[in-house]
């Protein structure tokens, strides 16, 4: 396991380590950002698994790091630190956080490749975000943010708070509106009833459930469909 051969490792002047497609599982060392001499690492293709260690930000000369295609989860850490960093891989991972808008002071990178993550909200725009394309962010459904990322327009708080209020509205409208409906009908199978004595004709009885029923339904329905929209 590699918290095991790491965490026990004295090598802290080694300049690289490459670990690629060795079916190595386990979770990243809690003692990694000791290696802080560590040039390039590479430790993709693996069945490492756990969350991405705060403590790879200390891994400071670091300048490619490769975690790609194993089943890191967990947020990304704040990796400001790495200031020499030009390429960071952690795509085909489970990482579900939102990207750090930290990564806009690292001034060196050239590559970073997010794709195939569960990443969500806002893709940061600064730094050298801006010379990124949508190719560094494909396969994370939940991102919003530029045009040039093909990925929908961030919507503040403000305007998702409108929205909400709006569904909110339309839904007392509907469930107002067939309440109302379902009032005015027994009130008027009500007034036949009493007009024409139903209470002697039972044919007419089922005529008046006919009448009712259906309105009852739709009445259900829409207030069902009503709550639906409360969750948006």
């Amino acid at each position: 396991m590699l918290e095991l051969w790491l965490g026990h490792c004295e090598l802290k002047d080694m300049w690289e380590l490459y670990l690629h497609d060795n079916s190595i599982t386990g979770h990243l060392p809690l003692g990694l950002g000791n290696f802080a001499m560590i040039n390039n690492m590479d430790i993709s293709a693996n069945k490492l698994s756990g969350e991405l260690l705060a403590s790879l930000s200390m891994i400071q000369m670091i300048e490619h790091l490769n975690l790609s295609h194993n089943t890191f989860d967990g947020h990304i850490p704040e990796l400001d630190h790495m200031v020499d960093i030009e390429a960071i891989d952690l795509s085909h991972n489970k990482v579900s956080s939102e990207i750090p808008k930290s990564l806009e002071k690292l001034q060196h990178i050239q590559v970073l490749d997010l794709t195939f993550n569960r990443l969500k909200g806002g893709i940061p725009n600064g730094g050298k975000f801006s010379n990124l394309s949508a190719k560094s962010f494909l396969g994370n459904y939940a991102l919003c943010g530029a045009p040039k990322f093909h990925v929908p327009l961030c919507l503040d708080k403000t305007k998702r708070q409108s929205k909400s209020n709006e569904a909110r509205v339309i839904a007392a409208c509907a469930i107002g509106g067939s309440a109302l409906l379902v009032i005015v009908c027994t009130l008027i199978g009500i007034s036949c009833y009493r007009t024409r004595g139903l209470s002697k004709r039972p044919d007419d009885t089922e005529r008046l459930r006919a009448i009712t029923l259906p309105v009852m339904q739709t009445f259900l329905e829409v207030e069902a469909w009503a709550q639906c929209t409360k969750e948006f």
